[in-house]
């Protein structure tokens, strides 16, 4: 028999205890897009005085759009809307991002893809965007991307709504492209 000491109760318990099993953590992973439009040429990071790059929320998102206000998923109130309306946001407690990255030749650029949040009033205004996560994904070639964009294994992320976006650095030619994004979302 194998038995571990379970320091919530202070006991020693069988590992195969039906009455008192170990706990565990319940997640709810759901696909919440598939965008097989257009490849579409992420934005290029504009690096600054220290010559590095940081996240803006205009860069190019899961859609390849560069509206800042527009939200990828969340809830809607008032005149504020999201790609894909979901009624419980705030339980997100990870992102995944899957993709894939084309080019017509070999070129060493870094893709970064960030995860931002907001809040909404009860009458639909939004606060700023805030920076939750970044993923980075390298490579010369022509390959599927994952980007993992986690909250601390505490919590969720507690937001109405986010925006996925991505950036390049640096410049090259030719340009990657991304295409079949796939967005999931881990509750």
């Amino acid at each position: 028999m194998l038995t571990v000491y379970n320091p919530l109760t202070g006991n020693w318990e069988r590992l195969d205890d039906l009455v008192h099993p170990l706990p565990v953590i319940i997640r709810d992973t759901r696909l919440l897009t598939a965008s097989n439009a257009a490849p579409f040429v992420p934005t290029l990071g504009q690096p600054d005085e220290t010559g590095q790059t940081h996240p803006k929320v205009n860069h190019t998102d899961i859609f390849g759009n560069t509206d800042d206000e527009r939200a990828n998923i969340g809830i809607s109130v008032g005149d504020t809307e999201a790609d894909i309306v979901i009624p419980d946001p705030w339980r997100i407690r990870r992102v995944i991002v899957v993709c894939n990255r084309s080019q017509t030749h070999p070129t060493d650029v870094q893709i970064i893809c960030t995860l931002w949040g907001r809040l909404l009033a009860s009458d639909g205004t939004p606060t700023e965007w805030r920076l939750l996560s970044n993923a980075t994904d390298g490579g010369t070639a022509s390959v599927p991307m994952w980007f993992s964009l986690a909250s601390s294994l505490v919590g969720m992320l507690g937001f109405d709504q986010y925006r996925i976006t991505f950036r390049r650095t640096p410049n090259s030619n030719p340009q990657p492209q991304l295409s079949l994004v796939r967005v999931y979302a881990e509750f």
